[in-house]
């Protein structure tokens, strides 16, 4: 029942967004200054609250915690590794990097959260903001050489940079506020209290109405393309297969089932949300553009479908 109820919310609330944003309720401005509401002020709140509220600090959480961030690094190199096969597969071409790029990343924030919100409860989402620090940190460390073509590729940038850009980000700094009031067992005022979990209350359907306002600035007739569904069914359905295949090997070896199960979930998101940004930022092809926009659009709706069915598929 969880699943099914997934399902239609997910898809309800993406239609509500996309509702909002073709009859101008909300236009491009508004779109991306919601964007920057929710990823400055409402994940961040989502994050703190989640880890310094949901469990009394113990070794066995400690333990946990250092499992996930392995496991986390884990999905990464599984990403690199199908991704960059892919690419060599299909001649390094333009359509290819965004292939690659959309097996490497998947929608982790802003449908990720929602997801694992609603599927595993305070405690994933705990788990889930540990999970997401390898995420970030190879997100923002590979995006711009992995999508830009060979011939524009620019000077490499330093590691100062790359950990700036990742660890001083407002999301990355909840993740140490919350680690640090969850370790020393500290509460924060009522008055602010009150704030920050309200907050956290409204980031999972903001979230996701923003993915909806995101996809609605795309014409669905030109992203309806059949070559566009390749993508799409890898990031859905073939790597969750795989993600599904090495977590059972993660419960032999005594792997907490929560932590297993989200990792497969995590390999069921959409491709990432920023691809069709990204694209258009640093390739300037614009069939490589439409096919970023194409594939990002129906992977998420793809997806409504699929992580459900995964989620029943674990049992």
């Amino acid at each position: 029942m969880i699943a099914v109820t997934l399902a239609i919310q997910l898809l309800l609330m993406n239609f509500i967004g996309i509702f909002a944003r073709k009859t101008g309720i909300v236009d491009k401005a508004g779109t991306t200054q919601v964007t920057n509401l929710l990823m400055q002020i409402c994940l961040p709140c989502l994050i703190f609250y989640s880890i310094s509220n949901a469990t009394e600090f113990s070794m066995d959480a400690l333990i946990n915690f250092a499992i996930v961030i392995l496991i986390a690094t884990l999905a990464v190199v599984i990403g690199l590794v199908v991704g960059q096969g892919f690419f060599l597969a299909n001649k390094k071409t333009g359509k290819a990097r965004i292939q690659r790029y959309g097996l490497i990343f998947s929608h982790f924030s802003f449908m990720g959260i929602p997801v694992i919100e609603a599927l595993f409860g305070s405690m994933g989402t705990f788990y889930y903001a540990f999970f997401l620090i390898p995420v970030r940190l190879a997100y923002y460390g590979l995006s711009e050489p992995l999508m830009t073509p060979p011939e524009l590729k620019g000077a490499k940038k330093s590691i100062g940079d790359l950990l700036k850009k990742t660890f001083l980000t407002p999301q990355m700094i909840a993740v140490f506020l919350g680690v640090i009031f969850w370790v020393l067992g500290w509460k924060l005022p009522a008055a602010i209290n009150y704030c920050v979990k309200s907050l956290n209350t409204i980031t999972s359907p903001l979230a996701l109405l923003v993915c909806g306002m995101v996809i609605a600035e795309y014409d669905f007739k030109k992203l309806l393309h059949l070559e566009y569904f390749i993508l799409p069914i890898l990031r859905t359905v073939a790597m969750p297969a795989l993600f599904f295949g090495v977590s059972r090997l993660l419960l032999m070896v005594g792997v907490d089932s929560l932590l297993c199960n989200m990792f497969v979930v995590y390999g069921a998101l959409p491709t990432a949300s920023l691809l069709p940004v990204y694209a258009v930022k640093y390739d300037p092809d614009p069939e490589n553009q439409l096919h970023a926009a194409g594939v990002s659009m129906i992977s998420v709706f793809l997806s409504a479908i699929t992580v459900p069915i995964w989620y029943l598929l674990l049992g």
